[in-house]
């Protein structure tokens, strides 16, 4: 594109890449395609970047002799893999053809912001298909089953009510309480197997995500997100014990 890179001209684009590498991370995109995702973006527009990605912030400088430079930190992450398509698509989509830059930012802006592809009771009743499937697997029959699928949707419950006011761990750690006490009431009142309805209950809580990313980051060469996101999957799988443990406690106290 051939357009002199004025000031104004490199702080659109660096907001433009900053707007989009936040959207990624916040959606749970593994830092190496952040960096890509905004290296896109800043070539559809003819200028040079440079970005530092971590999976708690971001740091984008465009420009060569004069640049430009913004810094952000991302407060909260979820998983919303669909977000993270349509902004790589942006992305490409920009190189291929010339959209304007105030198009671009609406656009990223738009996906950031828009509300996730399926309705909260389609979540919850995919959290309670998880449970039953997950407790199915494990061997649970009949009652169990049951069991396992509320247990999958306590575990959703409680951390949605308890996400905003409490850092993940103990978040986590409350959920897996939960469902283990859900599964100790089971016992006293019904008999069943409280292993197999726990198991379907907090195997939806298991950092395969965190885990994955961290190997994929490493394996890229991103050795400081590589290790912080392996952090964060063996925290949050030591989350999960504590609060099964604290669960289990119970159970034995009351002598089931």
């Amino acid at each position: 594109m051939s357009r002199p890179i004025s000031q104004r001209w490199r702080s659109d684009v660096a907001s433009l890449c900053l707007d989009g590498g936040i959207g990624l991370l916040e959606s749970g995109a593994e830092t190496s395609r952040v960096e890509e995702t905004i290296a896109y973006l800043a070539c559809a527009y003819g200028v040079p970047v440079e970005s530092m990605v971590t999976p708690t912030g971001l740091t984008v400088s465009v420009g060569e002799e004069e640049t430009t430079t913004r810094i952000a930190r991302v407060h909260r992450r979820s998983i919303d893999l669909g977000k993270v398509t349509r902004l790589n698509e942006l992305s490409r989509e920009l190189v291929l053809r010339r959209v304007e830059l105030e198009q671009a930012l609406t656009r990223v802006e738009d996906i950031r912001h828009a509300p996730p592809g399926f309705g909260r009771w389609t979540q919850l009743l995919a959290a309670g298909l998880g449970g039953l499937g997950y407790t199915a697997l494990a061997g649970g029959t009949g009652a169990e089953l049951v069991a396992g699928a509320l247990a999958g949707l306590l575990v959703r419950v409680v951390s949605e009510r308890f996400s905003r006011a409490f850092p993940p761990f103990v978040t986590t750690s409350l959920a897996a309480f939960v469902a283990t006490l859900w599964a100790t009431l089971n016992v006293a009142l019904l008999g069943l197997d409280s292993q197999k309805i726990v198991l379907g209950a907090i195997l939806p809580l298991m950092p395969g995500l965190a885990l994955v990313s961290s190997v994929r980051d490493l394996m890229a060469g991103e050795l400081v997100s590589g290790l912080a996101r392996g952090a964060e999957a063996m925290l949050t799988a030591s989350a999960i014990a504590v609060g099964v443990l604290m669960g289990l406690s119970l159970q034995r106290s009351w002598g089931l």
